[in-house]
């Protein structure tokens, strides 16, 4: 048997059934049709007009709140029947000024922002910080040139290859990334924490895509919005070359991708030869692997059975 209590909000008692909480969204219907009113309202005089003095700040402040009580409480209205709780006029007044204000208060802040930080083109390539180890003279072996940040991204490469082997494989959360890749209501049942899992596995990849970013921009010397696009195709062409879900797969599909590229530009003659082509006959070699071997140089084939 529902229990009706009241409670004071606003100067009005409100009754509550304790055996349904608020907690749908028609529960507070009132109060975020209020806020919303008053920021749409707010947003539409802003876009008329963006510069207004105080009195006008302060009007539509004012016409914002009356705007929004009237819409929450239509909105308490429409949703009468369904609500579990009675919200009085004054707190969706009280929703419908805090909105208009943390709007009036939020464009401000951004205004300051952005007049007074000097923010860098996003159309021109910025420098990126050189170390000296790193990115210093290059190196001459019997006549072979090598590159400096090259020695740091396969040292890189070596390095978190082994570390993400050795946590897969060998810690608790790596086993338990892959329970939950392979089934992940059979690895809640057995008392895995799924959502734990999967903030890892984001975090992880994060952290390496990170690292690949540092190595890129240390070969590169300079970085720009667009040099990302090319490098995630490259990325997911190596993982699939390599075999989906498979480490070493990946570690082989990304040097077999950049020996073909550097083979391609250096031995392939004519209009079809050179740097220009060089993306060019990685794709290629991806849609060759896809016709002949779908599952990737190093990956198993999975069968489903019934």
């Amino acid at each position: 048997m529902a229990i009706a209590v009241g409670y004071v909000a606003g100067g009005r008692v409100a009754k509550v059934d304790l055996n349904h909480p608020v907690s749908r969204w028609y529960d507070r219907a009132p109060l975020l049709g209020g806020a919303g009113g008053a920021v749409g309202l707010w947003s539409v005089v802003r876009l008329i007009n963006r510069d207004l003095n105080p009195l006008l700040v302060v009007g539509v402040i004012v016409l914002g709140a009356v705007v929004g009580t009237a819409i929450g409480w239509l909105a308490g209205l429409a949703v009468r029947r369904n609500a579990r709780a009675e919200i009085p006029v004054p707190a969706i007044a009280a929703a419908a000024v805090g909105g208009a204000v943390v709007a009036e208060v939020g464009w401000l802040l951004y205004k300051k922002l952005i007049t007074t930080v000097e923010w860098p083109s996003a159309k021109l390539r910025i420098p990126f910080p050189q170390i000296d180890v790193v990115t210093g003279k290059a190196l001459q072996v019997g006549g072979v040139t090598i590159q400096r940040s090259a020695l740091f991204t396969v040292g890189a490469l070596v390095i978190c290859a082994v570390l993400l082997w050795f946590f897969i494989n060998r810690t608790r959360i790596g086993r338990g990334m892959q329970a939950v890749s392979q089934d992940p209501d059979t690895a809640r049942l057995m008392g895995i924490n799924v959502d734990r899992i999967i903030v890892v596995a984001f975090a992880l990849g994060a952290v390496l895509a990170a690292i690949a970013g540092v190595s890129q921009g240390l070969q590169n010397t300079n970085i720009d919005f667009r040099m990302g696009f090319l490098a995630g195709l490259k990325a997911f062409t190596a993982a699939v070359l390599g075999g989906i879900g498979n480490i070493y797969g990946a570690v082989a599909g990304g040097l077999v991708l950049g020996v073909v590229e550097a083979m391609a530009t250096q031995y392939i003659p004519g209009q079809f030869g050179g740097s220009t082509w060089k993306d060019v006959w990685a794709f290629v070699i991806l849609i060759l692997v896809l016709v002949f071997r779908p599952q990737g140089l190093l990956g198993a084939r999975v069968v489903d059975r019934a």
